[in-house]
């Protein structure tokens, strides 16, 4: 007999989806519900309540997002195959084979002793199920938040992974499939898991200012209203909870504790893109317009469309979401509304869905997972076909990398694009927002050289296999017109290779002969600018060269990193070949895109082999937004010195102070902002290219 807390979750449940469930498909729920608590029967949470009263609250989060009756069926039962006596036959049995594929799709994979290889491979699962029904993610996507809000009943230390597991994975997913409500809930609860002190500072300023906060909140919603009525635009003004938003742009240091409590938001739901349209055309004559993005026509990944506007006042900011019903109700759910969805948020979530596709045609788990934390967390730009199509693809892609997104027709035949309407090389980076169009013809093919200068997984796969499957001799002719290529920037060609040459290239590479290095060219296992690179960089003025180790792929290779950005062990990189060597700048180091527009052929992808050492040590340097004085100088040293990150310098400038450190690598970097802004009353801080005695101003990186 269930117990007064089971029945009366049940009870909550059964009026849940009374509201929009035929009453078959209600009697199926309860039969998953009741089943579900007999298999659960006797096991319990950490925090002592039945077990079956989580994946009831997992069903009720789904039931209030109006799910159909088969996900509510598997949110009852996605734990019974992994925690309970009862397997997925059993579940097909009694609910069909939908549900208990469903629920399979959730389920953890167990098989080996090693626990990373278990939850890399569990994930790995969960892509693929979702790739075939994307409901399995909405169901995991419940379950996870569900046990956010349960998070007091574990320690401390398990709290904190799970809550930096939900972070790094299941936020960014929720946003992937346009979830954005529930990745919200779950961002904020992960900042109240993950540092306290700062959650709690930050919710004291606003406490604190919320008077003042509302009084200005007023005073703008009033003035927006008056612009509706007086332009008789139809349309609702809702005050946006917008206290995720400043939690985020305060982790990330994009703004500080003044600047915070002095930001607004609004939406604004109108009755059609017309008015939509309209209505930004009267604030961009009534108000100074800090600034304007169009996603209505050009949607962000996850199908969000909206005009987004920030509007400058006397004393605060204000960030507008100007959209229509239906737009507004896609950005909170996204995938949840199936076919019902505006034809350009499914449009969008199918592109980031076909870019999970690439990830798990590996064979290795943990490289499957490793590559989606990549993708999840890396800078991305989103660009669109002539008809409107989006393609969302990583910072630095060029035109072939979105030829190969677009199809494999167009990456293997391209010849060259149309960006916003001008023909460029294929070797051209892309800018979020841009119109590409890829100029084919039929006879051309592959050229190898772009391996130097692709960014995606998807086009060097499809580009790699292309190469291998031309002829023996064909590959050879291929790896040698590339390497001639690149002897170039050295003043040089094949035909000048000396035997010295040849027998240093051939003991380098631990083959036997010319035609193997050809090969390996032409199927882009090397890069030529890496031979040239390794046999003629010696010739040119030699500087102080750090150790090469770090670096995939540069053994033997003259190695050296850019005073223009500075780039620190675990910073996302990219190779320059000069002749004074292999150059490792910072990705959006402004001179290394440059050079990419002049000659993309000298640059090439890189990656670090160990983000953990502490071997060798980087230069960094930060600016704070206040001037210290003596006293707070030693604290700043002192708490740099918790860290183990060392002080070269400390210098005031026009009310701000430089600072030079040395590290080991990026997360030091990030540990010692943090302390900073928490010991000096979270002012902003920046991390620049450069020192200050080096440019003529500061560049922020």
């Amino acid at each position: 007999m269930p117990g007064p807390e089971v029945s009366q979750a049940k009870q909550q449940l059964k009026i849940i989806i009374d509201a929009y469930l035929t009453e078959s498909d209600v009697e199926r729920v309860l039969d998953a519900c009741d089943y579900a608590d007999v298999a659960h029967d006797g096991i319990t949470r950490k925090s002592g309540e039945p077990y079956i009263l989580h994946p009831i609250a997992v069903s009720c989060i789904l039931a209030h997002m109006r799910l159909d009756a088969e996900t509510l069926m598997a949110a009852l039962l996605h734990d019974v195959i992994e925690d309970t006596e009862f397997s997925k036959e059993d579940i097909s049995d009694k609910f069909g084979k939908t549900v208990a594929e469903l629920v399979d799709g959730v389920t953890k994979l167990s098989h080996s002793s090693d626990k990373e290889y278990n939850k890399a491979a569990s994930f790995r699962k969960i892509l693929q199920a979702t790739l075939q029904d994307p409901r399995v993610i909405i169901i995991k996507l419940a379950d996870r938040y569900h046990n956010m809000t349960t998070l007091d009943a574990l320690r401390p230390d398990k709290r904190a992974r799970i809550a930096q597991e939900t972070f790094e994975i299941f936020v960014p997913m929720a946003r992937l499939v346009g979830m954005n409500e529930m990745g919200d809930n779950l961002e904020h609860l992960c900042y109240q898991n993950l540092d306290l002190d700062m959650y709690n500072n930050v919710q004291d300023a606003l406490k604190q200012t919320k008077p003042k906060r509302c009084e200005y909140q007023t005073k703008w919603e009033n003035n927006l209203t008056a612009l509706l009525q007086e332009n008789k635009i139809a349309g609702r003004i809702k005050k946006k909870d917008n206290n995720i938003e400043l939690l985020r742009h305060f982790v990330k240091n994009n703004i500080d504790l003044q600047e915070l409590t002095h930001s607004h938001a609004f939406e604004i739901i109108l009755q059609s893109i017309a008015d939509c349209d309209r209505l930004a055309d009267i604030l961009s004559g009534s108000f100074q317009i800090q600034h304007y993005e169009d996603h209505i026509r050009r949607p962000l990944p996850g199908g969000n469309q909206s005009l987004m506007m920030r509007l400058k006042g006397e004393k605060t900011t204000l960030s507008l979401t100007i959209q229509t019903e239906l737009m507004r109700k896609a950005a909170r759910f996204g995938v949840v509304l199936g076919e019902n969805a505006p034809q350009a948020c499914r449009s969008a979530i199918q592109a980031s869905m076909q870019n999970l596709n690439v990830l798990i045609d590996g064979e290795c788990a943990k490289t499957t997972f490793n590559e989606l934390l990549d993708y999840l967390h890396q800078e991305k730009i989103w660009v669109y076909t002539p008809h409107g199509h989006l393609h969302e693809l990583p910072q630095g892609a060029t035109a072939v990398d979105f030829a190969y997104s677009a199809s494999l027709f167009l990456g293997n035949h391209a010849v060259g694009a149309k960006i916003n309407g001008e023909t460029k090389p294929l070797s051209t980076p892309l800018q979020s927002g841009q119109v590409i169009e890829i100029i084919t013809d039929v006879l051309a093919t592959p050229n190898p050289d772009w391996l130097s200068f692709i960014n995606t997984q998807k086009a060097r796969r499809a580009l790699q296999n292309i190469l291998r499957e031309q002829d023996i001799d064909e590959q050879r002719l291929v790896g040698q017109q590339a390497l001639n290529r690149a002897l170039k920037l050295f003043n040089r060609s094949v035909k000048d290779l000396t035997p010295a040459h040849w027998q240093t290239v051939l003991e380098w590479r631990h083959i036997n002969s010319a035609n193997n290095l050809y090969e390996q060219i032409a199927v882009g296992d090397l890069l030529p600018q890496l031979v040239a690179n390794h046999l003629f960089a010696q010739d040119a003025p030699q500087e102080a060269v750090q150790s090469d180790r770090l670096i995939q792929g540069t053994e033997g290779v003259d190695v050296k990193y850019a005073h223009c950005c500075n780039p620190v062990l675990g910073d996302a990189i990219q190779g320059h070949l000069s002749r004074r060597g292999l150059i490792v700048h910072r990705s959006r180091c402004h001179n290394l895109l440059h050079e990419q527009h002049l000659h993309p052929e000298n640059i090439m992808p890189l990656h670090w082999n160990d983000e953990d050492t502490d071997e060798i040590s980087f230069s960094a340097y930060l600016c704070l937004n206040l001037s210290l004085n003596d006293e707070q100088v030693s604290e700043l040293i002192y708490q740099c010195r918790k860290e183990k990150v060392g002080v070269e310098s400390v210098r005031s400038h026009e009310n701000k102070t430089y600072v030079s450190i040395v590290v080991h690598n990026r997360k030091q970097i990030a540990e010692v902002i943090r302390n900073l802004r928490m010991h000096f009353g979270f002012p902003r801080i920046t991390r620049l290219a450069q020192p200050l005695n080096t440019a003529e101003a500061p560049i922020a990186s």
